[in-house]
């Protein structure tokens, strides 16, 4: 488990603003996504608090902020706990759960398959806006209903395979589980931090790449303006 974590303010029914070229990187921005249901705000509160709460509001979308530490480093990070129904309507704001993220974490219930298969869904939705790699965190919920299952464990990790990320199965109901839910955050971040660093590699790479073609274009042109001086002096000559 990593270090203690401060929650520092909760905004709820308010929409994100998504983030500008000047945002705090140091901040990692965390989308909490799947049907109703399925335990998202339970999963973000037993995180957060290490309580656990049965009944909420499930229209209510809610930002946490707090600051914790992965991996022996400070991180400040602000989830967006999503609302559920909103999505199982069609009514969802794809664009600025894709803008705003930084990483997503799909969750679905063990024993409501429709919820599990919606997770293709919401994977395509936001790529289809991002256009880009996406980092993620496929999490089965309720698994202390081991005898209504409806989603076995080797299905969960075909689809993680398949969408590029870690699986969890884990139980906000119950309490000997606060360390894996503490875990399957904190890779979050550690799937942020990767890609983040892999987009920064990137960026460094093309932009030296288009130095040296700058150079190249530079060191051309005056090798040309050379030899027409010389041709141009060598007719004069003649």
């Amino acid at each position: 488990m990593n270090g203690t974590k401060t929650p520092s303010s909760l905004v709820n029914g308010q929409r994100p603003r998504t983030p500008n070229n000047e945002r705090d990187f140091s901040c990692c921005r965390i989308v909490v996504l799947g049907s109703s249901g399925v335990g998202k705000t339970a999963l973000t509160v037993r995180y957060i608090t290490r309580r656990f709460i049965g009944e909420y509001c499930p229209t209510l979308e809610s930002i946490h902020k707090l600051q914790t530490v992965v991996d022996n480093e400070d991180t400040r990070l602000e989830i967006l706990d999503t609302a559920g129904q909103m999505m199982d309507s069609g009514c969802v704001w794809k664009d600025y759960y894709a803008f705003w993220g930084d990483c997503y974490i799909y969750v679905y219930s063990i024993n409501d398959r429709q919820s599990f298969d919606q997770i293709v869904n919401f994977k395509k939705q936001l790529e289809s806006v991002r256009k880009q790699t996406l980092c993620g965190i496929l999490v089965g919920n309720k698994s202390d209903l081991l005898h209504d299952r409806q989603v076995l464990e080797t299905d969960a990790t075909e689809l993680a395979d398949e969408i590029g990320c870690k699986s969890y199965e884990v139980s906000a109901a119950d309490w000997t589980q606060v360390d894996r839910i503490v875990d399957l955050f904190s890779d979050a971040v550690r799937e942020y931090r990767k890609l983040r660093t892999s987009r920064d590699i990137r960026a460094r790479r093309m932009s030296s790449s288009r130095f040296r073609q700058a150079i190249q274009k530079v060191i051309t042109g005056r090798g040309s303006v050379s030899k027409k001086t010389t041709t141009s002096n060598s007719w004069q000559m003649s």
